[in-house]
């Protein structure tokens, strides 16, 4: 994968299986928001394949790849509009019937925002709820598969474990597979089982949570990631 002529991606082979949980650590500049953003197709490789099962993602319409695979932002932007109407959104962009004020209301309730917050303007709410949020407008369209861009980066402690909480009950209950960027080394046990490490676009290491934690060097740690594979070259 490459942008203005420097590799951004190189020799990069991963698998992402239904049900687990992944994070993706590695310094500033390492690769791991562009891995995500190939994932989504807000870019393509420009090396490589994209693939679910036998079938390349540039083989599927870009609808059809967002409507599997959500992406939420570091710092997300809420649509214009009210809350409801961002709850709404991915139903309503599919031609669904959007769940109801009672539904949405425990949606919000779940991510620990206000229920009587359904008819407030989106853009009012502070970074933190912003990001709960558009977790709750992802898992609400049942992506099969969630690339999270520091998920939890602007919670508190607290607000963290219970984001953490909610997608690996959807994991065991759905097969939903989370691939999550963290810079934050006591997040990263809480938001997957298996970690990936790049440098310099490329994988360094990868294994459980735990035995990378022992011994990834501190580095990695000082930036703010259907069988989904990617093979992508420079």
């Amino acid at each position: 994968m490459r942008r203005g002529g420097a590799a951004i991606l190189d020799g990069i082979d991963l698998a992402f299986e239904p049900g687990r949980r992944y994070v993706l650590v590695g310094a500033s500049g390492s690769g791991k928001s562009t891995l995500l953003r190939l994932l989504n197709r807000l870019e393509d490789p420009s090396g490589g394949h994209v693939r679910i099962g036998e079938t390349a993602f540039t083989d599927l319409s870009v609808r059809a790849v967002r409507s599997g695979v959500g992406l939420v932002f570091q710092s997300p932007r809420p649509l214009p509009g009210s809350v409801a109407e961002n709850l709404a959104y991915p139903f309503t962009v599919r031609g669904w019937t959007p769940p109801g004020p009672d539904v949405m209301a425990e949606s919000l309730l779940e991510f620990g925002l206000e229920p009587r917050w359904l008819g407030r303007d989106a853009s009012g709410l502070s970074g933190g709820e912003r990001q709960r949020l558009a977790l709750a407008v992802a898992l609400g369209a049942d992506p099969e598969i969630l690339a999270l861009d520091e998920p939890t980066s602007a919670l508190d402690p607290g607000s963290a474990r219970r984001i953490a909480d909610i997608l690996s009950e959807r994991v065991e209950t759905t097969g939903l597979r989370t691939i999550a960027v963290t810079h934050h080394r006591g997040h990263a046990p809480m938001l997957g089982e298996t970690a990936v490490v790049l440098d310099r676009g490329r994988v360094v290491d990868q294994g459980p949570i735990g035995e990378l934690l022992a011994r990834v060097d501190s580095r990695f740690w000082e930036s703010a990631l259907p069988v989904v594979e990617a093979e992508i070259v420079p």
